[in-house]
């Protein structure tokens, strides 16, 4: 592991992070009457900036990812590009390398700007077929995954591959660059992203052949465990998850077993709460990682208090929807 000092970086996030809204800013956000008198009370924020670029509310997606595009920038810097923090921001970069694979003519315009990789060039590279920049495990997943759907033609695979060659991309760093903290993180993203899946398959009534298929390895919850499992009612299921480090996701929301929504909700709890302990770590990239991670739920949150506003759903809709906030 090599010795790094964030020192002055953790002292920035420390004072980034008293701007992240807080529970009563939140619910003053859903107690507005109408979506420009939230507007309003956004312009009093971080957001304002990104609120100033846009035309009317209906374009507010813009800027929330103004807004979470200028985050990962200062985060990235801040951090001098630590592997722990461009493998968060490649998740975006990996949803940009699902659409080219599956388009053939994907205009840059059509890819987020929230990765590492600017859209322009991500298409350039896979384009002129040289991935040298890119890390092995992406060189691999691009090749295998162009390779299955020849064969398959089946777009679910190009998700598959991609994606777990994210998740071992950063098992990867976490284990030579050792922050328990995010390793813990990592772990229980792997886990809850394989229970999610397991849930997700039995509603719709699909074959443990494909549980097996989308399962993700290296985690704590290992697919012997789900197999034994695949078959039984909801009521096992709910014991086997109360014996594990996972038991709170049963009663942080209703039914969580029964509705994908629901467990949504309470995985984004649990990762949140997870990696809270960040912001007493005085001098590590956890703290870094963390923002990154608050912003992100942050604009999670605004995304499903405006929605709502737009298509006039109930405060109380609202509420029972909400994620728990970071500050």
């Amino acid at each position: 592991m090599r010795e790094r000092n964030f020192a002055y970086a953790v002292g920035r996030i420390r004072s980034l992070e008293n701007k992240l809204l807080d529970n009563s800013q939140l619910e003053r956000l859903i107690n507005t009457t109408t979506v420009e008198e939230l507007f309003t009370q956004l312009g009093e924020t971080e957001y304002a900036t990104a609120l100033g670029n846009i035309a009317n509310p209906q374009q507010f997606e813009s800027a929330l990812n103004a807004e979470l595009e200028r985050i990962i920038r200062l985060v990235l810097e801040l951090g001098e590009n630590a592997p722990e923090l461009r493998w968060l921001a490649n998740r975006y970069d990996i949803q940009n390398l699902k659409l080219i694979l599956k388009s053939e003519d994907v205009q840059p315009e059509q890819l987020s700007k929230l990765g590492v990789w600017q859209p322009e060039w991500l298409l350039a590279v896979l384009q002129s077929e040289d991935l040298a920049d890119l890390p092995e495990q992406f060189r691999e997943a691009i090749s295998e995954a162009r390779s299955s759907y020849e064969v398959t033609k089946d777009i679910q695979e190009i998700d598959r591959i991609l994606d777990n060659a994210w998740f071992q991309f950063g098992y990867t760093i976490l284990k030579e660059e050792f922050s328990p903290l995010l390793l813990q993180w990592w772990t229980a993203l792997v886990d809850l992203t394989n229970l999610r899946s397991f849930i997700r398959l039995r509603i719709i009534g699909l074959p443990y052949s494909e549980f097996e298929r989308f399962f993700i390895a290296n985690g704590n919850l290992k697919l012997d465990d789900f197999k034994g499992l695949w078959e039984q009612p909801n009521e096992k299921v709910a014991v086997w998850i109360d014996n594990t480090k996972y038991s709170r996701i049963l009663t942080e929301t209703p039914s969580p077993l029964n509705s994908l929504t629901s467990l949504e909700k309470a995985i984004d709890n649990y990762l949140l709460e997870l990696i809270m302990p960040a912001k007493s770590i005085p001098l590590g990239i956890e703290a870094l990682a963390g923002y990154l991670l608050a912003k992100e739920n942050e604009v999670k949150l605004l995304r499903i208090i405006v929605i709502g506003k737009i298509n006039q759903v109930s405060n109380l809709e609202i509420k029972e929807r909400l994620r728990r906030a970071y500050a």
